[in-house]
């Protein structure tokens, strides 16, 4: 019987908003005053208001935005040519220019050797 009114539902509600007869509309919506346009002025106010209330120091305008001041020239250069250098066949980094892998499986261990073997005949490896 509960299934039979949940179906049923929806038909009637179908059925009244068909016929034509317009349905009570809450009275506080009708009174609500309409949301106020924002302009830019208006947002401006809000943006100075916000970060005069701000704790925190302003940022100083002569520092440039996201730069990391520990992270010096001759670092990055340093990193730059570790990463460039031909790795050594014989340590843990002889796979770095040609990962041993079987599709997306990695080969570790005993059984990366022969990729080993095929880094040093095509000068992966030195």
């Amino acid at each position: 019987m509960i299934f039979a009114m949940l179906l049923a539902a929806p038909a009637c509600a179908l059925a009244a908003s068909a016929s034509g007869t317009p349905q009570a509309v809450p009275a506080d919506v009708l009174s609500a005053p309409a949301a106020p346009v924002l302009s830019d002025e208006m947002i401006r106010k809000a943006v100075r208001e916000t970060i005069a209330e701000d704790p925190r120091p302003a940022p100083v305008a002569g520092a440039p935005a996201g730069v990391l001041r520990a992270n010096t020239a001759h670092a990055r250069m340093s990193a730059a040519f570790d990463e460039a250098k031909v790795p050594d066949c014989l340590h843990d980094d002889a796979l770095k220019l040609q990962p041993a892998k079987l599709g997306p499986v990695n080969v570790v261990g005993p059984l990366s050797l022969p990729w080993i073997v095929a880094a040093v005949v095509r000068g992966k490896c030195r």
